[in-house]
């Protein structure tokens, strides 16, 4: 994939991590894409769902395995605002998921209650063989993060 695309795919999730924003949760968003097209799409809604288990990963896996039918979406790529913490990535190894897009990185906001934890030490320690792009539009999803905090 190149560039422009992961770009494309990365903007749609900001709109979907800006309405999680509005919604007042966590700014964060992801799509899961299959030959080119959004197949499943997800938001942060710890919040509003008073739910700590609907992260923006976990809500896009959910879409995709409906919309698919399906509980293994090998071949998809998901795209995330935000780097995934160790539920959604476990989440994200169990649908089978070979390919992950990451904006935000949790060092780079100040997260700091994960200790050295990255989605690279993860599929590490998992033993995964896992395709990781990180840094697509990093600034945008990384402010839209960040939001949350502020208005506190």
């Amino acid at each position: 994939m190149t560039v422009d695309t992961h770009e494309h795919f990365m903007r749609i999730a900001l709109e979907i991590g800006a309405e999680a924003d509005r919604q007042g949760n966590m700014g964060v968003g992801s799509v899961i894409v299959q030959d080119g097209k959004v197949v499943g799409s997800g938001r942060n809604q710890i919040r509003t769902a008073k739910s700590p288990l609907i992260h923006a990963e976990t809500d896009a896996i959910a879409d995709a395995c409906k919309n698919l039918g399906t509980d293994d979406l090998s071949g998809t790529v998901l795209y995330t605002t935000m780097e995934p913490c160790p539920m959604c990535a476990g989440a994200m190894l169990q649908a089978k998921i070979g390919n992950w897009v990451v904006g935000g990185r949790f060092k780079s906001v100040g997260r700091t209650d994960m200790g050295q934890y990255s989605i690279e030490s993860f599929a590490t320690f998992m033993g995964a063989d896992i395709q990781i792009t990180s840094g697509v539009l990093q600034q945008e999803c990384e402010t839209l993060r960040t939001r949350f905090y502020l208005r506190k």
